[in-house]
């Protein structure tokens, strides 16, 4: 196996970074693409529906396959098959062929986030791990920021075929940055008991592990409060008189946030990541309280930035924390479960996320994610008691 090296985890930044802001971009053109055909905000919602609502019941499957084959064999041709669906949609005109387009690059791409955080502790040193996964959050945050903007001004300028043509090519120079990557992507599996394979192995040892157990719980909570802030964000914005503009700056402003949380988080070490976590978290919901509150546009855009600062930065301790507990051969399914669990989460908030903001306006929704995120915190706070067990790192 070749030695630990940081270069790895670059790499590994720049395909997430490429993959994921031509995926906002293209998700961007699509949603405005269905909109223009249809006029229906429906069809809109059914879009939304396919690219999130999808990723959380194919996440679990996506996760076996990380940990059944090679990962560095399965972030390629997740993304080649990502790239070859989106080469299709140019030429799906009807709304209902789009989406049905968008159903297969979905479901091809889910394997490559699984695979990905489970192959990196075998990629970096041990002591790599906070700052590899500070990198490459980083990474996936500018894309995320950019991808946007990006499918905004293609749509204006060439049309959204130019959009999904561009998303086929990063998905590619994905795959290509992937394959280059030296090292062992998974363990030695020679010895894997068979009964290890369920696709239930990951959220059954995530459950078994009581400091994975309480993180899961924690977030779970976390996913069910702040998931109705998406539905809010345009009435928020409309009651300010910020229109679209100041729309699109909320989720910019969040995203910029956790760009600085991304980078911050590659200093922490084992000893004092959990601090990190559990103080991160209370200023995540001090951020989306004060949103409630907020006399003016400009003071929310800075609560947001706080908000998405300190959640990135959780984000990558998250990460970190579970890459650690979690044995190779199960590690791709643990971080899909943990992921499907975030999922699930947000699909609950959407039901009553619409209705909370109808009845009680959109800052109500950012009150309930301030408490929401208290509980998250509270709930994390016995992970500062408890005696740090052995990392179950891969050999």
């Amino acid at each position: 196996m070749a030695s630990p090296s940081r270069s790895a985890a670059r790499r590994i930044a720049l395909a997430r970074l490429l993959s994921y802001a031509g995926t906002s971009a293209a998700f961007t053109a699509l949603a405005y693409v269905v909109y223009r055909r249809t006029g229906s905000a429906g069809w809109v919602a059914a879009t939304f529906l396919i690219t999130l609502g999808l990723r959380g019941a194919v996440t679990p499957l996506a996760g076996a396959l990380g940990d059944r084959f090679d990962r560095r064999f399965v972030m390629v041709w997740s993304d080649l098959l990502g790239a070859l669906f989106f080469l299709l949609m140019p030429f799906a005109h009807a709304p209902w062929l789009l989406l049905f387009v968008a159903v297969f690059a979905v479901v091809a791409e889910s394997p490559f986030f699984p695979a990905s955080a489970a192959a990196l502790p075998n990629l970096v040193a041990p002591q790599d791990l906070a700052w590899a996964n500070g990198t490459i959050a980083f990474g996936s945050s500018v894309g995320y920021v950019a991808g946007p903007a990006i499918g905004g001004l293609l749509v204006a300028a060439g049309g959204a075929a130019s959009v999904f043509l561009l998303n086929a090519a990063s998905f590619v120079l994905s795959a290509a940055l992937v394959a280059s990557v030296r090292g062992a992507f998974s363990a030695d599996r020679n010895g894997e008991d068979r009964a290890a394979r369920s696709l239930r192995a990951g959220a059954a040892f995530m459950l078994r592990d009581p400091v994975l157990r309480t993180m899961v719980l924690a977030f779970a909570v976390f996913a069910v409060s702040v998931g109705s802030i998406l539905v809010a964000e345009l009435p928020l914005a409309a009651a300010f008189g910020a229109g679209a503009v100041g729309y699109g700056l909320l989720g910019t402003s969040f995203d910029l946030g956790a760009v600085f949380g991304a980078l911050g988080a590659r200093r922490l070490t084992e000893a004092n990541e959990r601090t990190w976590l559990v103080s991160a978290s209370f200023v995540t919901a001090a951020g989306f309280a004060a949103v409630a509150v907020a006399p003016a546009f400009s003071f929310v855009l800075a609560a947001m930035i706080v908000s998405g600062a300190s959640d990135g930065l959780v984000d990558v301790v998250v990460e970190v924390v579970f890459q650690r507990r979690s044995p190779d051969g199960v590690r791709s399914r643990v971080v899909a479960a943990l992921e499907t669990t975030f999922l699930l989460g947000l699909a609950v908030s959407f039901a009553f996320g619409a209705l909370l903001v109808d009845a009680l306006g959109p800052k109500a929704a950012y009150a309930l994610a301030g408490g929401g995120c208290t509980v998250t915190a509270v709930l994390l706070l016995p992970l500062l008691r408890r005696a740090e067990q052995p990392s179950m790192r891969s050999g």
